[in-house]
């Protein structure tokens, strides 16, 4: 499968790493239709020592696939995902929700603990979603293949985007 590989500040490559597989009876494997590049992937990317080996970022896209579940999304970003059954959401075929959906897993986790910390009080980041009542998806300024993953950290290091969504 082609994933996002981190090499050493500011080298970000896209390589062929092995597929995944599954490990435990309770894991599953799935096809990555959206993932995104982090805001905290950036402190690696202007700071990590070069390896030679380098370091496989969260977000990838494979060619295996468990169908055991369609019309399933996974909760977290890993490309094995354990515990299937308590990592996955079930969303419908509404591609419109896929970026706030997206955020879930990534700047609104950061939104919400800094509300804890600060104790603003509890609320509600899925059901608000999935009702449209808020659409953080809007924070994506910026779409790209997984071959514009590379230029998508530069242009949010450089501040040129916000968030940038992958796409297969």
């Amino acid at each position: 499968m082609r994933a996002t590989v981190m090499f050493g500040a500011g080298d970000v490559r896209i390589e062929s790493i092995p597929d995944a597989r599954l490990i435990e009876p309770t894991d599953a494997l799935v096809q990555v239709t959206r993932a995104c590049i982090c805001g905290s992937d950036l402190w690696p990317y202007k700071a990590m020592e070069h390896s030679e080996t380098g370091r496989v970022m969260g977000h990838t896209a494979g060619s295996s696939v468990m169908k055991r579940s369609p019309g399933r999304r996974p909760k977290q970003c890993a490309y094995r995902l354990p515990m299937e059954r308590y990592t996955f959401l079930r969303v419908g075929k509404d591609d419109a929700l896929i970026p706030s959906l997206l955020t879930l897993s990534d700047v609104m986790g950061t939104g919400h603990h800094a509300a804890i910390s600060a104790k603003v009080g509890a609320g509600k980041c899925l059901q608000d979603v999935l009702e449209e009542r808020i659409d953080p998806g809007r924070v994506f300024d910026r779409v790209v293949g997984l071959d514009g993953v590379p230029d998508g950290y530069r242009a949010m290091n450089e501040r040129e985007a916000i968030k940038i969504m992958v796409t297969p």
